[in-house]
């Protein structure tokens, strides 16, 4: 019985802590936010090689490009992304399909709607993730497979899919962090800090380039303590325009994935 009432206390106190912990993240805004200016956009297909930071396996391989359209006197980007391999904590094979769309105005973007699909070997799909960002009732709707949460609408939210879009855009030149408010495709909400760490030379596929590397640091509110023990996320982009992507370290999703590289292979 006494090991029976520790254990009872222990799991209560750990769903405590989870519950705590997800509330933080849930709820926690920025002090201040600044919106991407979107000036530069590149329309060339790219295509990434990802392997695990640790041992070097080869995990997945990736290719984004970007196009704009108009429609009713609007203009708009479209963000997509296609991969195949293994990805996520329990090693299975998954092909997915990912885009996001933008209203695009006077070099501001807005989101309108981003959709991600996994499917396994067979064709059948796993996960899905849709979310539609509704500006005027200021909140986004995101659904899954078999649940629904809504967020609310914030100046300069970015959807993590069109990331590489933005960070292209990044204003290098400035000195201060700049903060922005990002959902990601757990779904989550978060205020993340973008911090300029200055310039490094990276070579990838035999090629030598000057990069910029930023640093995207996610605020955890009062639990700034454990910031510590946090998996760093880093990017690079070329210092020379425009800024292609180079490198990222980092989850490759949520907590509880791989710690990954991807780099630039053309």
């Amino acid at each position: 019985m006494r090991y029976g009432k520790n254990y009872r206390i222990i799991d209560t106190m750990k769903r405590m802590s989870l519950m705590l912990f997800l509330m933080v993240f849930a709820f926690t805004a920025p002090i201040y936010a600044e919106a991407f200016k979107v000036t530069t956009l590149s329309t060339r297909e790219k295509h990434i090689k990802t392997y695990r930071k640790d041992r070097g396996e080869y995990l997945w391989k990736s290719s984004t490009w970007s196009t704009t359209y108009e429609s009713q006197g609007k203009w708009y980007i479209k963000a997509l992304d296609e991969g195949e391999g293994i990805w996520g904590n329990g090693n299975q094979f998954r092909t997915w399909h990912a885009e996001t769309i933008y209203l695009y105005d006077n070099n501001a973007i807005v989101p309108r709607i981003s959709s991600l699909v996994f499917k396994d070997r067979g064709g059948v799909t796993v996960e899905s993730l849709t979310v539609k960002y509704d500006e005027k009732d200021r909140r986004a709707v995101a659904r899954m497979l078999n649940s629904k949460k809504e967020f609310e609408f914030r100046e300069g939210l970015i959807d993590k899919n069109a990331l590489g879009i933005v960070l292209m855009n990044y204003p290098y030149e400035r000195e201060n962090d700049f903060v922005f408010p990002m959902l990601t495709n757990e779904p989550s909400y978060y205020s993340m800090t973008m911090v300029n760490r200055g310039k490094e030379i990276l070579t990838v596929n035999g090629a030598s380039f000057e990069c910029y590397k930023l640093q995207m640091v996610p605020d955890l509110g009062f639990l700034g303590i454990f910031a510590p023990f946090v998996p760093k996320t880093y990017f690079w982009y070329t210092v020379s325009s425009p800024h292609e992507f180079i490198r990222y370290e980092g989850l490759e999703s949520g907590l509880n994935t791989p710690y990954i590289v991807m780099e630039a292979q053309d």
